[in-house]
């Protein structure tokens, strides 16, 4: 089994950079070079040629048909200047186009199909030897040995040897230019990118100076543009733990506050039984044992309830979708009909298909309307009726639960309207067997949801509780 890769190990910045930008350059280095090849040999070129049109323009100027004959001058000063700057062999043939008289080289290579009046420059080959070749041709002027339309031709030759040697030359150094200025940007993206990542190690050691509980969030001013997008998800990923860590905290505190009486008393209960010998009031033990088991399971079911609607805001928005607000009410009175009929307490619904849907978690609005129903049944006297009716308004839908119980303490109804949480002890809550988690559940699933829940008492008796919910999605918030 191999070894899984060191993160720690990876390839440094300026090096990805590298592997991606060398190759690119080295491509255009090589595509540039191949275009300054050509340029400069069509220069070399043009500035060769012109010598060799001057050379042919000086022997035309010397050539002369008064002997009857064809009678050439050579101007031995220039093609020794010419010979002595081409740095190469010189060659000539002046001819007549019949071929009947030729002066010169007469095995240079014949020319190419030419233009009365124009020089015309082509590379051929002489005794295996490279040579550029100007040729002219004119009209001999008198023709001789009585011929009709004779022609001139004059051909001048060099050898290609010093053309070769200065394109070398230049090539040479233009490789050794672009290979410098190729070495040069790689130090420098490498040195650029060192100072680039500056902020980023200021900002790891930052974070590595930071106490374990520390969880504020970073600061993106400074860094450069291309990272404060990923400083932003690191906060959020912070947020996020920081919700945690506190729902979790506030978890354990409720938890160890509310298992910590029923534990005593089912300890003493025990306790109890052990000493008694009487098999009635053994019985009578244990179905006191028996209450304090289902209140503390019902207690540990409420209080997953609450850790659930605490942690919403780490959910991701794709939980949310659309639901039925009718039907999901004719399922939370089905979950607790049992109950309702045991204390001859009538659960009415109004809600029909026209009114709509929510965009929003489902197992959360479950939970919350479950909570307010079980509160309400407990809470109504035998015989009672409880009421879930579901309204939508403008924007909003609100969900009401009304029941014919005691309602709610002055206390709790202000410390409602502030905004303050609800206390899982002390609530001044309806049932005396009541835990006072179901408000607190409720609560947390409204804000968890972007809605609120509000709760007053009826003049008659009884209380309306209220979640009012937005109809659009808006995401989960913190609770």
């Amino acid at each position: 089994m191999s070894a899984r890769p060191d993160p720690l190990q990876g390839r440094p910045l300026w090096r990805t950079l590298a592997l991606w930008m060398v190759p690119t350059l080295l491509f255009t280095m090589v595509v540039g070079l191949i275009l300054s090849m050509q340029s400069l040999r069509e220069v070399a070129d043009s500035a060769y040629d012109r010598s060799l049109r001057g050379a042919i323009r000086a022997i035309d100027l010397r050539i002369s048909t008064e002997s009857g004959g064809l009678g050439v001058e050579l101007p031995y000063p220039l093609f020794e200047s010419f010979q002595a700057t081409a740095d190469g062999e010189i060659l000539f043939r002046v001819s007549t186009d019949d071929g009947l008289v030729q002066i010169g080289d007469s095995l240079l290579p014949p020319p190419p199909p030419l233009t009365t009046g124009q020089v015309v420059f082509y590379d051929a080959l002489y005794y295996d030897r490279p040579i550029r070749v100007a040729a002219y041709m004119r009209p001999l002027d008198p023709p001789l040995y009585g011929a009709e339309g004779q022609n001139l031709i004059i051909e001048i030759a060099e050898t290609t040897e010093s053309r070769e040697a200065f394109l070398r030359t230049v090539i040479t150094r233009t490789v050794l230019r672009d290979l410098a200025a190729l070495a040069s940007a790689t130090l420098l993206l490498a040195v650029g990118v060192h100072a680039g990542l500056r902020p980023l190690r200021a900002l790891r050691d930052r974070l590595d100076r930071r106490a374990s509980d520390d969880l504020r969030q970073l600061d993106p001013s400074g860094l450069p543009r291309e990272v404060q997008p990923l400083v932003q998800s690191v906060n959020r990923l912070v947020d996020r733990h920081r919700i945690q860590g506190e729902a979790q905290r506030r978890f354990i505190e409720d938890a160890s506050h509310q298992l910590k009486t029923p534990l005593a008393v089912l300890r003493a209960q025990i306790d109890r039984g052990l000493q008694l010998q009487d098999p009635a009031d053994l019985h009578a033990v244990l179905r006191a044992m028996r209450e304090i088991t289902d209140r503390s399971s019902r207690l540990t079911s409420q209080l997953l309830a609450l850790a659930l609607a605490r942690n919403s805001a780490l959910w991701s928005s794709a939980a949310a979708e659309p639901v039925d607000v009718a039907t999901l009410l004719d399922g939370v009175v089905r979950l607790h009909m049992a109950e309702a009929r045991k204390r001859r307490i009538l659960l009415e619904v109004e809600a029909d298909a026209h009114t709509g849907s929510l965009h929003t978690t489902e197992a959360l609005l479950f939970e919350a309307v479950s909570n307010l129903l079980q509160n309400a049944i407990t809470a109504s006297p035998p015989g009672g009726t409880v009421t879930l009716t579901a309204a939508r308004g403008v924007g909003t839908m609100a969900i009401s639960i009304r029941d014919g119980g005691p309602g709610l303490s002055q206390d709790l109804l202000r410390r409602l309207g502030s905004g303050q949480r609800f206390n899982l002890s002390g609530n001044g809550v309806r049932n005396p067997s009541s835990t006072g988690l179901g408000l607190n559940i409720v609560q947390e699933i409204a804000r968890a949801l972007g809605g609120r829940l509000d709760l007053s008492n009826r003049p008659e008796g009884g209380l309306d509780a209220v979640l009012h919910l937005p109809a659009e999605p808006s995401g989960l918030k913190a609770a």
